[in-house]
């Protein structure tokens, strides 16, 4: 507050020591005499603003100490020889100072935001991700369970359609028994009638009268009981025809857990596709164009060969692709980031060179590395194909799914380097072309199709 009337303060003299209100504060703006009087913003402590030691105004900074001094102590004091300067001077080094810290922990914050948004999006994309993992394992598992389900109703439908083919043969035969039973006990019962009479001539009637019956049931052959059992051999024939089905689908729904649980979300690497492949725009296809494109020019491009690599390397694990190919002639594998980009040498060229291995097909399916081909025996032209590769085993495994699942080939080898899945449109026409199909949207169990 002002010390001559009760007004708030709105400077602080410190060579008067007091505190003015602005009717005050007047004779110190617009007096010589003051314009060396220092005015700071009020305050009713100037203890701070006095050397302890001296009992002087401090007027100075100190550096090395990084403390504010006054006269005695820069000259005699403890701070003698001290790199010492005027609080004008060190005000302005230290606000150089400060701003360009200010401008460096702004632009790590602005860093920080950047990596906490991308590592909230991830947090969200990893959610989800396992959320869609979950109910896609579930529905798979569903689905195992339906086909043990239908197989185990199936195997007792026919276990109880044999039972009851054997029991109305039993019942059958148990009724021709009856019948024979009760046609034998009725002429007994007329043959021990006869023997009871006495009188002869009568008794000569009744056995004329019995004795064809006696004759003719004598003579009939006797029906007797069927042994028959559960034909096991037929019925496990007919379980084992059932069961080669089941294991079919039983064999599908292991290959959509091993695509949920070892599928890779591939995306084609712009930077390496030959100027006259064209990608999609999910990067999820490549086919051949007769226009360039205007890709800029970078060392990883191929420059000869119509080729271009995915984003995503391996360097550990298993890991697994599916494909789908056009028409035409192509090649896909995978091959280490070293191998060759420029020219028309068999260094940059896919399966032709110790970095690379393929599955190729012109005309006749074959696998190549190190420029050593293979032939694969092949019915038609497979147009889905599947990758395995057991980076840590040293396999690189090629199925056919175009009709059933077959494995067409299994490479063999110790990975040195990082491998990348490669692809090469090798056919100069539009219908030529390569897919990677996606990891969930294109691997959906069959009976969530359908629902």
């Amino acid at each position: 507050m002002c010390l001559e009337i009760p007004h708030p303060a709105v400077r602080t003299c410190l060579k008067c020591e007091i505190s003015m209100c602005a009717l005050h504060l007047k004779p110190h703006l617009e007096k010589k005499t003051f314009q060396s009087h220092t005015l700071v913003e009020p305050t009713s402590d100037l203890s701070a603003r006095k050397c302890s030691k001296h009992d002087e105004d401090v007027k100075y900074y100190c550096f090395e100490d990084k403390s504010c001094i006054c006269v005695s102590c820069t000259i005699e004091g403890e701070h003698k020889n001290h790199n010492v300067k005027s609080f004008k001077t060190a005000h302005s080094e230290l606000r150089i100072g400060l701003e360009s810290k200010v401008k460096q922990i702004t632009e790590k914050l602005k860093l920080a935001r950047g990596f906490l948004e991308k590592a909230r999006q991830n947090e969200t994309s990893v959610k989800a991700a396992n959320a869609e993992l979950k109910q896609n394992a579930l529905d798979i598992f569903d689905n195992i369970i339906q086909l043990v389900n239908n197989y185990k109703e199936q195997m007792m439908e026919m276990i109880e359609a044999e039972q009851r083919l054997l029991v109305d043969s039993l019942e059958h035969s148990t009724g021709k028994l009856t019948e024979q039973h009760h046609l034998f006990k009725e002429i007994q019962q007329q043959a021990d009638s006869v023997l009871t009479e006495t009188d002869e001539f009568l008794f000569i009637q009744k056995h004329q009268e019995i004795q064809t019956k006696l004759t003719e049931a004598l003579e009939k052959p006797f029906t007797e009981p069927d042994e028959k059992d559960l034909n096991k051999r037929k019925l496990f024939e007919d379980l084992e025809n059932k069961f080669v089905e089941f294991q079919a689908e039983m064999g599908k729904a292991h290959q959509d857990l091993k695509v949920l649980f070892l599928s890779s979300e591939l995306t084609l690497d712009p930077n390496t596709a030959h100027p006259k492949l064209m990608l999609s725009e999910d990067l999820k296809t490549v086919r051949y164009t007769a226009t360039k494109q205007a890709y800029i020019d970078h060392p990883e491009r191929f420059d000869h060969w119509r080729q271009v690599l995915c984003f995503q390397g391996f360097s550990s694990g298993e890991h697994y692709w599916e494909l789908d190919t056009g028409e035409g002639y192509w090649h896909v594998g995978i091959c280490y980031k070293s191998m060759g980009r420029k020219g028309s040498g068999t260094d940059a060229e896919l399966g032709c060179n110790a970095a690379s291995w393929t599955l190729k097909f012109h005309d006749e399916l074959s696998v190549c590395h190190n420029n050593v081909g293979t032939p694969l025996q092949m019915s038609t032209q497979p147009t889905r194909l599947a990758v395995h590769l057991h980076y840590d085993a040293g396999t690189l495994t090629f199925l056919n799914l175009t009709d059933k699942q077959t494995r067409l080939h299994t490479f063999r080898t110790r990975f040195t380097e990082p491998v990348y899945p490669a692809f090469w449109i090798q056919s100069v026409t539009s219908t030529s072309w390569i897919t990677v199909r996606s990891r969930f949207k294109d691997h959906v169990p069959k009976h969530r199709q359908e629902t």
